[in-house]
């Protein structure tokens, strides 16, 4: 298990690996990233690399180096644009010529540090604890063995053959960090094996050099590995958004980890999608999408984000939420999709995506993503012509949304699914918790199943109400809350256990879906929900502006995805004898009942999943794996559904 850490005291960050007992209970630690990359040598250790924008594609990827003549740079040395940049002083005011060091002390050197050299000049910020930077919204994502599945005949090469090829490859984890850095960090030992310094945020990284350093992001968002295939052969593409470090994205091949190298800079770094590429790329929160689409090409897609009418030169002139196909070898746009929605004034931007393959052949057809204004929209790419691509609603001077919220900010990815008429059903929550301000919101918000029957959804009175009716506490001291089973159960919910199966035909001929409203004043979810067995499971959170509070706290919850309806069986185990059973049920409003959510004492991440080794015919049981902003990981054990058995998600703990 991989969980990343970090202290708000120096803004270090810890990149923590850890054993899993055969019970699920967490064991000893078995390495700390951080502490690794302190023991690497920040010259001759380190292979860390950086993009050259001015280079040919093929050519952009360099050492993450001072030139040798920054004037008259080489082409493996960085701009003069770049080095321009690292000589200002963090405020980008003056050029005090110390870009130099600043470059060796990014690197991971600490001769220039204020507690190594005293009053020298240049006096550096004090990294007491780690080289390695916080991490903060970026989720380790663990890449071994190419394991797509692909038909051999989906290409000209077939993908089996790649996966011979790579059946042993180094096992890495790919995490970013606010040092401004990327990290593939060697799964086995903690060692880092790269490092990547996106082109794109050169004009902050002056700022980590700073005694006075305030905290800014920088490479900041999550990674998506995804195989590929261009140039007559299979590759492994990484791309990565920076989240509230930049307003761009980048790709690199990570095939191979033994070109990890700055001698073949050129082999791993693709490309860099900016917003000096296309204004309307703003701060992309959401991972990229690495697909295969219908004009035969492989691509990224991506949300064009926030804040895109931010004046820096790159200023969005409409403000409006937009999905860019990227071609996943270039980087070049292949498609840009404007929704219309937002303006200058009130500007929008594009959450998350999630692609669907609705006709089975491995080719993304369709789109789904939310945005800041409250809407749920779904592209149509099932067309060969990329001109025929488009908002699946409305027309292309007025498109038309799945679904709106009514001003709910939807800040999250939705997850996917089929019901049983076929159709898809999106799961998604509203919020918004990017900066300080957002913590004190007092807006209502609400968790959405939401049915496409391909046509848009007008008002909550197609959707069915559920809702939380109370909370009560199991005897392993946690807080649990107890919510409706609305669809086919009595009109006053008796709470009882066991209630009858619903039928699902007649419940979704008439309803389009379903919410529940979160009810604690503040209350938001903010992380991607997983559907998994027939259940969605989502967190929510708490912000809270109290000090030594973690932030605030929040709730891990899971209901029937296909009603919202609160399970029938017990769910969590909430006497913690590592059993679930009718002992599980909770006492409310005078009968036993099945419980919907547990309290969290900090703000939760999206859980990881694993099955306990069991005794054979025993019940199936699983553990949560929550990590949370108190630095803990908390274990919640709930009953397993069919098919869940085994590691799941790993790359979702962070």
């Amino acid at each position: 298990m991989y969980q990343a850490k970090f202290s708000s005291a120096d803004w270090s960050g810890q990149l923590l690996a850890y054993a899993i007992n055969s019970d699920g209970s967490i064991g000893s630690q078995l390495w700390d990233a951080g502490q690794q990359i302190n023991s690497q040598n920040w010259d001759t250790g380190r292979q860390i690399l950086t993009y050259k924008p001015s280079a040919a594609l093929g050519a952009r990827g360099i050492p993450f180096r001072w030139p040798a003549s920054p004037g008259s740079p080489k082409a493996t040395e960085m701009d003069v644009a770049q080095s321009t940049k690292l000589n200002y002083n963090a405020s980008q005011t003056t050029n005090d010529g110390y870009g130099s060091q600043r470059v060796t002390y990014l690197r991971g050197n600490n001769a220039n540090e204020a507690n190594t050299c005293g009053s020298c000049t240049p006096s550096f910020r004090n990294r007491p604890t780690s080289k390695l930077g916080d991490i903060i919204h970026s989720s380790p994502n663990y890449v071994g063995a190419p394991a797509f599945n692909y038909p051999d005949n989906m290409e000209s090469a077939p993908y089996s053959a790649f996966v011979s090829t790579w059946r042993n490859r180094t096992p890495m984890i790919y995490v970013g960090a606010n040092d401004g850095m990327l990290h593939g960090i060697n799964a086995s030992t903690g060692k880092e094996a790269m490092a990547y310094v996106p082109a794109v945020i050169y004009s902050n990284l002056s700022m980590l050099t700073a005694p006075t350093y305030t905290h800014q992001y920088f490479a900041d968002g999550s990674v998506t590995v995804g195989d590929t295939f261009y140039k007559s052969g299979w590759h492994t593409l990484l791309s990565g958004a920076l989240a509230g470090g930049g307003q761009g994205i980048f790709a690199l091949d990570v095939t191979d980890p033994s070109k990890f190298t700055e001698s073949t800079a050129s082999q791993v770094a693709r490309w860099e999608f900016t917003d000096a590429n296309d204004a309307d790329m703003g701060y992309s929160f959401g991972q990229p999408l690495i697909v295969k689409t219908n004009n035969g090409r492989w691509s990224v897609i991506v949300a064009n984000g926030y804040n895109s009418t931010q004046s820096d030169g790159a200023a969005s002139t409409t403000g409006h939420a937009v999905l860019f196909v990227l071609d996943a070898e270039t980087g070049a746009v292949t498609a840009k999709i404007d929704t219309n929605a937002g303006t200058t004034a009130a500007p929008n931007g594009l959450s998350g995506p999630v692609a669907v393959d609705t006709n089975g052949d491995g080719i993304a057809d369709v789109v789904y993503a939310g945005d800041l204004a409250g809407n749920m929209w779904k592209f149509d790419l099932s067309s060969s012509s990329v001109s025929n691509w488009g908002v699946a609603f409305g027309t292309s001077g007025s498109p038309q949304p799945l679904f709106s919220t009514g001003g709910q900010p939807i800040t999250v990815r939705p997850d996917v699914t089929r019901n049983l008429q076929g159709n898809y059903l999106l799961v998604f929550g509203t919020g918004q918790y990017f900066t300080t301000t957002d913590t004190a919101s007092t807006a209502g918000q609400t968790f959405y199943g939401i049915i496409d029957k391909g046509a848009t959804i007008s008002g909550l009175s197609n959707l069915q109400q559920q809702s939380v009716l109370g909370t009560t506490t199991g005897s392993d001291g946690n807080t649990y809350r107890i919510t409706t089973h609305a669809v086919g159960a009595p009109t006053l919910d008796a709470l009882r256990s066991g209630d009858n199966a619903i039928s699902l035909g007649s419940y979704n001929s008439s309803k389009l879906g379903w919410y529940i409203n979160l009810p604690t004043t503040g209350e938001r979810a903010v992380t991607d929900a997983t559907i998994r067995s027939g259940r969605v499971i989502f967190n929510t959170v708490i912000p809270s502006t109290a000090q030594c509070s973690a932030g605030g706290t929040g709730w891990v919850m899971e209901l029937d995805v296909f009603t919202g309806n609160r399970l029938d069986s017990p769910t969590f185990d909430t006497n913690g004898d590592g059993v679930i059973n009718n002992s599980d049920l909770l006492q409310y409003g005078g009968s036993p009942a099945n419980t919907s959510g547990r309290q969290v004492g900090s703000i939760p991440a999206a859980p990881g999943f694993l099955q306990p080794i069991q005794a054979p015919g025993a019940s199936p049981f699983e553990n949560k794996y929550v990590n949370t902003s108190a630095g803990a990981i908390q274990v919640i054990g709930e009953t397993a559904g069919k098919g869940s058995r085994g590691r799941v998600a790993w790359r979702q703990l962070n």
